[in-house]
């Protein structure tokens, strides 16, 4: 844990340095600001009207906000700065709508979106928050390790970082998912306490779930029978108006990180899962980011050779996208097209007239998740779901980014249906090529191909830089040769034959890749973070139901059909090269033998997942016995 928790420490220990030269002119707790006429950066609306304040993500105030013109001056403005001025004074009264604001929800029709130096300048003028806050990350990381560290078995572990990481919010229990699925990083009792951090995290109270339900639906009466509206005591409220539904559980059947879910039933008889936000969730997820970016700012091309705040800007676009349901459920339908040639790939039916910011219903699914399937059923939707996954990264270009337990359920029906689609994947044509390419050189074990795929990921440089250690400079000449790409190739080579899984799991490149990193100059495009993090999350499933299973031979005929289905050139040269002699005629030989190569893996490959199926049903059967037994005897 310490490689994992160590990093935490550098940013949180030298945040106020960075603070202080990142942010010179920030509004100091000890200084009065100074009274100056506001500047409206932002598009307003002209009729904004304060609602009641969110939780707040931090218990320390925030400073006041610069001064406003009285209502004199303000009457003697013209009438559109006037009306700029009273939009002003209702978001400066309530920070949860400027902080709207800063990410255009204040506008008609809004969709969140992010932009850096908007949220951080809206946190720069609170840093106390951004301190506050920083300490808050700085003491967890102290509490995980002072556990880990715990000797005389007094200490659940698991216990302990699951909920540190669920007190710290949204971001904390996104990574806490991620490495649930983790058991090569993290030991397996630990992975499994924080599985709980997929459904199981913890809950925020009904009536604030209630009453965002309420507002967000334009609930006029009770919210369903027996279950009274929290708006009861506000204007407009009818006691005797029908109920927004007709079944609406009492408590939340599920809460994750961002969101909690109930489930009702409509007029119509419909069942469905209404999803709420967090409160505060937007707020949250900023103020993190802010802290997340100073720091950043502050070791930037110091420990990585790649863009650390542009890998981070799209990581925090798809948070403040997912923070916006209304962008879940046209993501949900754009994937649910996507993978429609596949036949069993679903996804829940939203319902547009329910669907906003805050919340949404959707179709209530019918299935279980992996842990309650048996082993053959779990066999098959581990593989039903890298197929569908991998011909995401291939084929279509849409990519479910979080595809963790949690999101994931075998539907009574047979069908794979995918849950939760606020953080997606968008994947260029060229890099599906190169994706593509690099998965059939891993089997082909043609190393020299996998260099020259990474450089179309943009992953490896050109020209390619080498260096002997890690204090020497970067250069483009190698004692063994002048064709670095073939120097390259043969050092991926021995540490992949070297690394268990290197030809059969992802983590096992990820490793690899690692590790020469610091000899071979290596970068990490902002797209690649992501993808990396679905297939790292998406190989953990896989190897809970098969230790043998490979990703690559699942996603091998997507390849293969990326590869018969070029579209750019180079991708189509290296197709016509592989079927086409110099004088234009067709190698049949050629072609027939790659039909019988790709035959004989799918059977490989199903032969495999069998005997995996029959393996983990053996090894249910004997824990089913030993349970028994413990029982009788107990």
């Amino acid at each position: 844990l310490d490689g994992l928790l160590s990093p935490l420490s550098l940013p949180v220990s030298m945040l106020l340095f960075a603070w202080a030269w990142h942010a010179p002119h920030a509004v100091l707790p000890c200084r009065t600001p100074s009274r100056a006429a506001p500047q409206p950066s932002l598009p307003l609306r002209p009729a904004l009207q304060p609602r009641a304040a969110t939780a707040s993500c931090s218990s320390i105030a925030e400073p006041p906000e610069a001064e406003l013109p009285s209502a004199a001056t303000t009457e003697a403005l013209p009438p559109l700065f006037a009306q700029i001025e009273k939009s002003l004074e209702a978001l400066t009264g309530n920070p949860q709508l400027l902080l709207e604001a800063v990410v255009g929800l204040n506008l008609p029709g809004g969709v969140a979106t992010y932009d850096r130096d908007r949220v951080v300048g809206y946190f720069q003028r609170r840093p106390t928050l951004m301190v506050s806050r920083a300490y808050e990350f700085l003491r967890a990381f102290q509490r995980v390790r002072s556990a880990w560290e715990a000797t005389d078995g007094s200490v659940d572990r698991g216990v302990v970082l699951r909920s540190e990481l669920s007190a710290l919010g949204p971001v904390a229990v996104k990574v806490g998912q991620t490495l649930s699925q983790r058991p090569d990083i993290l030991p397996e009792d630990v992975c499994e306490a924080l599985k709980g951090l997929q459904t199981s995290n913890e809950p925020f109270p009904n009536e604030e779930a209630y009453r965002v339900i309420a507002e967000d639906f334009g609930a006029k009466g009770p919210l369903a029978p027996g279950l009274p509206s929290p708006l009861q005591r506000h204007e407009g409220f009818d006691p005797d108006a029908p109920p927004l539904f007709a079944k609406l559980t009492a408590d939340c059947i599920a809460s994750a990180s961002l969101g909690q879910v109930y489930r009702g039933t409509m007029h119509d008889g419909r069942e469905i899962a209404v999803k709420v936000q967090r409160p505060g969730a937007l707020r949250q997820c900023l103020l993190d980011g802010s802290v997340i970016i100073v720091a950043l700012k502050a070791i930037q091309g110091r420990y990585w050779n790649g863009d650390l705040l542009a890998i981070f800007d799209l990581v925090a676009s798809g948070i403040v996208q997912e923070l916006d349901f209304r962008n879940e459920a046209r993501n949900a339908a754009a994937f649910k097209r996507s993978l429609s040639f596949l036949g069993y790939v679903d996804v829940p039916v939203t319902l547009p007239e329910l669907t906003t910011r805050r919340a949404m219903a959707m179709e209530w699914v019918h299935g279980r998740h992996l842990s309650d399937l048996a082993p053959e059923e779990a066999m098959r939707m581990t593989f039903m779901s890298c197929e569908a996954v991998t011909a995401g990264l291939v084929l279509t270009g849409i990519v479910h980014a979080d595809p963790h337990e949690g999101n994931i359920m075998l539907a009574d029906d047979g069908r794979l249906v995918f849950l939760d689609f606020g953080l997606m994947s968008g994947v260029e044509e060229g890099i599906m090529e190169a994706f593509a390419s690099g998965i059939q050189c891993v089997l082909s074990k043609d190393y020299v191909g996998l260099v020259r795929a990474f450089v179309d990921t943009g992953f490896i440089g050109t020209p390619i830089e080498w260096r002997a250690k890690e204090s020497d400079p970067w250069q483009t000449t190698h004692p063994a040769g002048p064709d670095l790409t073939a120097i390259m190739a043969e050092e991926l080579r021995e540490r992949m034959e070297a690394c268990p899984g290197g030809g059969s799991r992802f983590g096992a490149l990820s490793i690899v890749l690692g590790d020469m990193g610091f000899f071979w100059q290596m970068y990490t495009p902002p797209y690649i973070i992501l993808l990396i993090r679905t297939f790292l999350t998406l190989e953990g499933i896989a190897g809970q139901v098969d230790p043998d299973f490979n990703i690559y031979e699942v996603a091998l005929p997507w390849a293969v059909q990326r590869a018969l289905s070029p579209s750019t050139p180079t991708a189509r040269r290296t197709l016509r090269s592989s079927v086409l002699t110099e004088a234009d005629s067709f190698q049949w030989d050629r072609v027939a033998a790659l039909v019988e190569q790709q035959q004989a893996e799918q059977r490989e490959a199903r032969d495999k997942a069998r005997t995996g199926a029959a393996k983990a049903a053996g090894a249910a059967g004997a824990a089913g016995a030993a349970g028994e037994g413990g029982g009788l005897g107990g």
